[in-house]
């Protein structure tokens, strides 16, 4: 990977929001981002009448980041609020920048249910579980 290469910061997210099984349309989505101690603009989205929603992928040139040695620490968070009660949805600490490095390889495809406890699910925390 060369210098002028993209570091993947956050890899696209799609998703559904669910509460008791079913769409939940207009929840707030959000998508917080800190690379190290510097936090980065946060995005958001509405769920549609399916309850989907979609981020973008999140990237940052490689510069110097290339070429020295150092462990990327990326906190990644997704908060859903609905309601007026927000839901703790996405949690990671992301340490590659490499695409789709969130769940070894796998698109991130996320199914948050609104009535679910957060838990773990492997190395991220949340209401959301991969799907």
């Amino acid at each position: 990977m060369g210098l002028f290469t993209s570091l993947v910061l956050f890899s696209p997210v799609s998703g559904v929001v669910l509460k008791d099984g079913a769409p939940v349309e207009e929840a707030e989505i959000r998508q917080e981002l800190r690379l190290f101690d510097e936090k980065l603009p946060v995005q958001r989205a509405l769920s549609d009448s399916s309850g989907r929603f979609h981020f973008a992928i999140v990237e940052r040139r490689a510069g110097l980041s290339r070429i020295v040695p150092h462990e990327p620490v990326i906190t990644q968070t997704i908060i859903i609020t609905y309601a007026g009660k927000e839901y703790e949805a996405w949690i990671h600490t992301k340490n590659s920048y490499e695409l789709n490095s969130e769940l070894d390889g796998h698109p991130l495809r996320l199914q948050c249910e609104l009535s679910r406890e957060p838990d773990f699910e492997g190395k991220h925390y949340g209401i959301c579980k991969a799907v």
